[in-house]
């Protein structure tokens, strides 16, 4: 038998850490089910065929068999009703459930996919931030719609616990902690591709910052308090190739390159570059993994460069304490490693002062059984989800 999933979320727009969670469900679903196939809603699907052209050798090779994956245009309520109806099980794919307005998109996919007897499930996602009151509503109606919910952190749970007592409701169903399915990606990437080098490069990935992950109204200026920490980088690190990599190369969310070239052409430093040229997923982890070094901003660039490398240090822009990069540090790193590899760019210093050659030299171990145990709670429960399908 075929499993026809259906994934909906924020592809359209995907990052290369997106990319890397859709690679990570696969081969979950791989391992749970055999044969399936994936119609995948996007919001812009003309990009997602790009990511889809890119990244298919590698999901072939990781799940060792071809795979059919469909696009259809989630923004169009008639496509993705049919999406629905013509699946097994309906997941949303990783990524944060916050406040966006796409989360509107979601609710009525999973409860349309509900009313219909379809299984549905949050797979790796997290939650937060979420301010405002339409989102915590959303969020509570897709969590009851969802017949399996796997966050990606103890961090979520507790925050979606938060907001689930802050409207004094019960959620009468369990919450399962997974690792966020990227990670499972790294994993693959480091079997089949994952080479050691004395690359002089130092890999630095930035993002200009997000307001709407801002924990107050303080004017503090952390791009440009960025812009001066690279500059200290580059004389501190003057015989080293800096080497600017994005994440994300679409202008919707913010392509990387705008900022990573501001801060290039505003420094002028020899040893400065921006990584301009287009990276597929496959590509930007060979540059993490080849790297002397790591420095990462978004979550997927802290995600990829741990698992890949692990000789890294760690810029925080998320809300202090609740978001996903301290979530995810605070579950893989029981033994402190990274407490002193750490900004927090919206409470801490942000100075190269922490940084130096010693400290970066050193390369995080993470406990592989937590790993492997947390990452086997996904087949587990698809499994289940399988087995009970009729129910």
């Amino acid at each position: 038998m075929t499993m026809k999933i259906m994934i909906v979320g924020w592809y359209g727009t995907e990052t290369i850490g997106d990319r890397a969670i859709l690679a990570g469900i696969f081969r979950f679903l791989k391992i749970s089910f055999g044969n399936f196939e994936v119609n995948l809603g996007s919001l812009y699907p003309f990009f997602t065929r790009r990511t889809i052209d890119e990244d298919y050798s590698f999901w072939e090779k990781t799940c060792a068999c071809p795979l059919s994956v469909r696009i259809f245009d989630s923004k169009k309520s008639e496509d993705l009703h049919k999406a629905i109806m013509d699946s097994d099980m309906v997941i949303m794919g990783g990524g944060p459930l916050m406040h966006i307005r796409a989360m509107f998109m979601v609710e009525y996919a999973f409860k349309t996919a509900k009313k219909y007897g379809k299984k549905t499930v949050l797979a790796g996602c997290g939650v937060g931030p979420i301010f405002y009151e339409k989102f915590k509503k959303s969020l509570i109606n897709i969590s009851k719609s969802s017949d399996l919910i796997l966050l990606r952190d103890s961090l979520s749970k507790r925050y979606l616990d938060n907001i689930f007592h802050e409207y004094g409701t019960i959620l009468e169903k369990p919450i399962y902690l997974g690792l966020d399915p990227a990670v499972q990606c790294a994993l693959n990437f480091n079997q089949l591709y994952r080479e050691y080098t004395n690359s002089n490069i130092i890999s630095i990935n930035l993002r200009s910052f997000p307001e709407e992950y801002r924990k107050d109204k303080k004017e503090i200026n952390i791009n440009k308090k960025l812009c001066e920490f690279i500059d200290s980088l580059s004389l501190l690190f003057s015989k080293n190739d800096i080497l600017l990599v994005p994440m994300h190369y679409f202008h919707i969310g913010k392509d990387d390159r705008e900022f990573l070239n501001q801060i290039k052409f505003s420094l002028n430093r020899s040893n400065i570059r921006v990584q301009n040229s287009h990276l597929s997923m496959l590509e930007t982890m060979h540059v993490y993994s080849q790297a002397q070094y790591n420095i990462g901003m978004r979550f997927h660039s802290v995600l990829l460069q741990t698992i890949v490398n692990g000789k890294n240090f760690v810029l925080d822009y998320t809300e202090p304490g609740k978001g996903k990069i301290a979530g995810f540090l605070k579950d893989i790193d029981s033994s402190g490693f990274y407490s002193d590899r750490y900004i927090c760019l919206q409470e801490d210093h942000i100075t190269s002062d922490k940084i130096s050659i010693e400290s970066l030299s050193e390369s995080f171990s993470g406990n592989n059984t937590f790993i492997q145990d947390r990452l086997r709670v996904y087949t587990d429960c698809l499994r289940d989800i399988y087995e009970n399908k009729s129910q």
